[in-house]
């Protein structure tokens, strides 16, 4: 049996064991509480995120495309009455492209991306707003194919209403500017990225959700990707540690024949929750 062979059989009996785990653990969450923080951008909860994504369907391009994806959320709070609480957000994701056509496959680091936010005390109850930035560093560094070899900045905000018990809904808005270059044939950097937010959660910690991929418009080449579709996941004690897992399936409706994009994507993630 081949090595890819093995390494794909390894990849299915560990999603495996993570549904087992998801659909039979019967111990109940020490606060129901904890699932709509998991779910929330800007909760103070910290998060360590193991995610692996893949493209089977690729517009322009042969073969599939894979990322496995690092994120930790790790907030801080202040004695600040007006800004008592901070979040921040760390993706670091290493990827291997589809057959590029004239290149072949091409794999390694990607850019480190991080979102910083500053949620104020606006006294308002069932609504969540939050300010801050979106910020970019060129990781990949000469390799032209993971990564965009630009330092980037850029303004974020959240919104988050979830004055329905059970009910989250709101939108993750940023844009990204390069501001500086770390390659010197770097292409310039304008990027926006719009996440709404609509997650229902049901008891035994399931839930139900849109995704957790920004539909994002690249004004260099006026291109949009769109991620249409839905995620579904538990929030569940494995153990006595609390995790997160979670399955999603996105279909990108923006199709370019001058860009090489995903169709379809499948992405499964195991989040180990820390809450204070």
């Amino acid at each position: 049996m081949t090595t890819a062979n093995n390494t794909w059989i390894h990849r299915l009996l560990g999603m495996a064991a993570i549904a087992t785990a998801m659909a039979y653990s019967s111990v109940a969450l020490a606060d129901d509480k904890l699932g709509e923080a998991a779910t929330n951008p800007v909760a103070n909860l910290v998060s360590f995120r193991m995610q692996y994504q893949n493209s089977p369907s690729m517009n322009n391009a042969s073969g599939s495309s894979q990322a496995g994806i690092i994120q930790v959320v790790a907030p801080f709070t202040t004695e600040s009455e007006a800004v008592p609480l901070w979040v921040t957000r760390w993706t670091l994701p290493w990827i291997q492209t589809p057959n590029i056509p004239g290149v072949g496959k091409e794999k390694g680091l990607s850019d480190l991306s991080g979102l910083i936010f500053a949620v104020p005390d606006f006294g308002l109850q069932g609504h969540t707003i939050a300010l801050g930035a979106s910020v970019g560093i060129p990781t990949a560094g000469d390799n032209e194919f993971t990564g965009s070899g630009q330092w980037t900045l850029g303004p974020a905000a959240v919104y988050l209403n979830t004055q329905t018990a059970g009910l989250q809904w709101g939108a993750l808005a940023f844009q990204n500017w390069d501001v500086a270059s770390a390659r010197n044939d770097a292409a310039d950097v304008s990027n926006f990225n719009f996440q709404p937010i609509l997650t229902k959660h049901f008891e035994g910690g399931w839930y139900v959700g849109a995704p957790d991929l920004p539909q994002t418009y690249n004004f260099e080449t006026e291109h949009w990707t769109t991620n249409i579709g839905a995620q579904v996941g538990r929030i569940f004690p494995w153990g006595k540690q609390p995790v997160q897992v979670f399955g999603a399936v996105y279909y990108n409706a923006s199709s370019d024949k001058d860009v090489i994009d995903a169709e379809w994507t499948v992405k499964f993630n195991l989040s180990l929750l820390l809450p204070k």
